[in-house]
């Protein structure tokens, strides 16, 4: 990191206010000037306003909304500040019941499955899961229904994740149903060929690490449950490190033994990771 950078988290670090700004947009994402006020108990609008001109570069103000919001050296400030709290109280609050912390907590070859009832809630979880890969300097793919791309790019954007400026080929966002399906056809073995290829295809880029959040539904939608837990199954043994993936499916449609199964799997090759 460069000098920069220390300096920005020691300025944050440095003040309580400043960490519980940093706290607080973590966690609420959008907050007004008025919101600050009253979460950090500040009567005084220029001792907040020097604080805020303190953090610049970690929080950004939307001139449109009039709302501050963290930049991505503010986002791994919030991470820092989190694992300081969490290390100091020595039983730090549990990653499986906050998702978004977990999915940004998988490490390389880790795969997580997640079943999401609506689009908020798995963009909530995906979109942390692949920022986080961004920020690392990974590949970041997103396998999404083609009918969903441009409401998927506008969600993005509203999440402040930068995509356009990421380096070329950082971030690419495809059809889940061509990824999974030939001719209706899905094959374990092909998916996973594919998947080696693209591998191949981003390492010759200069990316090192592969990051995939990714749309199962196309599975089921053709009824190919068994399909998707022989893919499951082989995708640990044949495509661990260097990638890391979450994929993400919706609970309408599955059976419960389906859902057991696919968990089962899942589980059974995080352990050995």
């Amino acid at each position: 990191m460069s000098n920069d950078w220390d300096d920005d988290v020691h300025k944050a670090l440095a003040h309580p206010t400043r960490r519980r700004i940093i706290e607080y947009l973590t966690e609420k994402k959008f907050l007004s000037f008025h919101d600050m006020l009253k979460f950090t108990d500040i009567p005084d609008h220029g001792k907040l306003g020097f604080h805020l001109r303190t953090l610049e570069g970690l929080i950004q103000r939307d001139p449109s909304t009039n709302k501050y919001h963290l930049t991505d050296r503010g986002q791994m400030a919030g991470e820092l500040i989190w694992k300081i709290r969490s290390t100091m109280a020595k039983e730090g609050p549990s990653l499986m019941h906050e998702p978004a912390r977990y999915v940004r907590s998988l490490k390389l070859g880790d795969h997580a499955v997640l079943f999401y009832d609506t689009e908020d809630i798995k963009r909530e979880i995906s979109f942390p899961f692949f920022r986080a890969g961004l920020l690392k300097g990974e590949a970041v793919i997103y396998l999404v229904s083609e009918n969903k791309w441009d409401s998927e790019k506008r969600e993005i954007r509203r999440y402040r994740i930068s995509v356009d400026n990421q380096r070329k080929e950082a971030f690419t966002i495809m059809s889940a149903y061509e990824w999974y399906l030939k001719n209706g056809k899905a094959q374990a073995q092909t998916i996973i060929d594919n998947w080696l290829t693209l591998l191949k295809e981003k390492q010759k880029a200069g990316f090192i690490d592969l990051r995939g959040a990714t749309e199962m539904n196309a599975f089921f939608h053709y009824a190919k449950s068994k399909e998707l837990l022989i893919y499951e199954a082989t995708l640990g043994i044949q495509l661990a490190q260097p990638c890391v993936d979450c994929a993400s499916t919706k609970h309408a449609g599955l059976t419960n033994s389906t859902s057991f199964n696919l968990t089962t799997v899942t589980v059974a090759q995080s352990s050995k990771a």
